[in-house]
């Protein structure tokens, strides 16, 4: 839903822009009858002109979501901000407030005097599609500047950035073609005699505006979970490819249409292949479609696994983690744990970076390991929190944290920082149980609190269920999690949910 109304905004943003002094000269200037000479001239400098208002919209908002990604953005606190910056935006779009601050200045008349007209329309289509660089017409532009920078994606950023340019470019480029017949003089003349288009434009603005907001507090909190598999753990995800292992028994790789059994267990997905753990000891990749071997690696002891289009990885022991190149076969140890109560857990790869989790009894660390120099960086810890399994895919980490209060599923950056910052996709009760914090028959001690209020304490599992959150997946869309249940009487169970990321 954010993507969408993302979008929008964004198209609508940059539609509005059009009816700058700006937008208006670049009718007159791409037109046949202006400096173009000719219609055919006139189409190649609208094509320019698009693509440069393209790139400019993806320039800025996609670099303010890489500078909200190297700052550490995409928490509840700094999403909220930029709801509460959105919500301000919408009110002011929807009492047509003057726009402040403003920035006064146009585009170089010159460029199109002395530059081939293609050119200097692609070098106009950039400037408008930056969105900073001319006269600003909405609010808009910086509300979505602010929760580009929030949200820290830069894929979220560069689609909402795509969606600005265009609508920067559309009316210009619709209308530029025409400007000499009467339909374009009409709706040229309409633009600029008829305030109330864009009155009615900064209002789709505010609503716009007041959609992302709705939109973005529903990022914050935990999410509902959707049950995927009912008997399943270790689950991997690629595009439309879903991987996962029967307790007890073989994977399983489910792809449109069909769920096959693999002819062995610990399934994973990478690189386009699907790979899996043989009798033999062996981790064995094939072809997502036949299940056809295309190599396979002698892991003797090898526990979870990985892979990517250079790199094959696996724990021995829970001690070792092993790491060969898929192209000449040399398994050698890349890491191992520090202290005899350390484990190491299931490691996850894109290219040759690996993110795995290290736990023990005075906290646990997620770490990024890069296998082609060796460096071994810390990315998460924490003293009084078990941190664990993470999933990377290129971009984001998901990952467990568990504590005395709560078992969460949180997605960050892949740079060392809090993990309080991360998002919180999903959360459940602890493991363990607390008790009443009272005895029976009596009441919680209330002296020597504040108006005699003793704190909330955090949630209870229901009696005789505990239910722990494991191995995790990271799709496109969608985060996944293992859910072992145990009920007392009852043997324990393992299934996958989800949650949209």
């Amino acid at each position: 839903m954010l993507e969408a109304v993302l979008l929008a905004a964004g198209l609508i943003a940059g539609l509005t822009g059009a009816w700058s002094p700006c937008g208006f000269s670049m009718v007159d200037t791409l037109a046949p009858h202006g400096y173009a000479g000719r219609l055919r001239t006139t189409l190649v400098a609208c094509a320019t002109f698009a693509a440069g208002a393209l790139a400019g919209g993806i320039a800025t908002f996609g670099g303010l979501a890489l500078l909200g990604q190297a700052l550490g953005a995409g928490g509840a606190a700094a999403i909220a901000v930029a709801a509460a910056v959105a919500l301000a935006a919408a009110a002011g779009e929807a009492r047509g407030a003057r726009i402040v601050p403003q920035v006064r200045r146009q585009v170089p008349e010159s460029w199109r005097r002395v530059l081939p007209l293609p050119l200097a329309a692609g070098l106009y289509g950039i400037l408008l599609g930056l969105g900073f660089t001319t006269f600003i017409l909405t609010f808009a532009v910086w509300a979505l500047a602010a929760v580009s920078v929030a949200l820290g994606d830069p894929q979220l950023g560069a689609v909402l950035g795509l969606a600005f340019g265009a609508g920067r470019a559309l009316p210009v480029i619709l209308l530029a073609p025409v400007a000499e017949t009467d339909r374009g003089n009409a709706a040229h003349a309409a633009m600029a005699e008829r305030p109330a288009i864009l009155r009615g434009l900064r209002v789709a603005d505010a609503v716009a505006l007041a959609a992302c907001a709705v939109a973005m507090t529903g990022v914050a909190p935990a999410r509902a979970a959707t049950l995927v598999m009912a008997h399943g753990a270790a689950p991997s995800a690629s595009g439309t490819l879903f991987a996962f292992q029967r307790p007890g028994g073989t994977g399983y790789l489910r792809r449109p249409g069909a769920t096959v059994a693999l002819p062995g267990r610990d399934p994973a997905l990478g690189a386009g292949l699907v790979g899996w753990r043989d009798a033999q000891s062996r981790i064995v990749l094939a072809t997502t479609g036949t299940l056809t071997p295309v190599a396979s690696y002698a892991a003797p002891g090898a526990g979870s696994f990985a892979f990517s289009d250079r790199w094959v990885v696996w724990v021995v022991g829970g001690k070792q983690l092993v790491a060969t190149p898929r192209d000449r076969p040399s398994p050698h140890e890349v890491a191992r744990v520090r202290r005899a109560d350390q484990l190491l857990g299931r490691p996850s790869i894109a290219g040759s970076t690996v993110v795995y989790h290290r736990a023990g009894t005075s906290g646990s660390e997620i770490r990024r390991l890069d296998l082609d120099t060796g460096v071994d960086t810390l990315l998460r810890s924490e003293h009084r929190a078990l941190l664990s399994n993470p999933t990377f895919d290129g971009g984001r980490v998901l990952y467990v944290r568990s504590t005395y209060k709560r078992q969460e599923l949180r997605l960050g950056t892949l740079r060392r920082r809090a993990t309080t910052k991360d998002q919180r996709l999903y959360a459940t009760y602890p493991t363990g149980r607390r008790d009443l914090g009272r005895e029976k028959g009596h009441h919680r001690h209330r002296a020597g609190y504040r108006d005699h209020k003793p704190p909330k304490l955090w949630p209870r599992p229901p009696a005789g269920v505990t239910d722990t959150l494991w191995t995790t997946a990271l799709g496109p869309t969608t985060a996944y999690v293992t859910r072992i249940r145990k009920r007392t009487g009852a043997a324990t169970t393992s299934t996958i949910i989800s949650v949209p990321r």
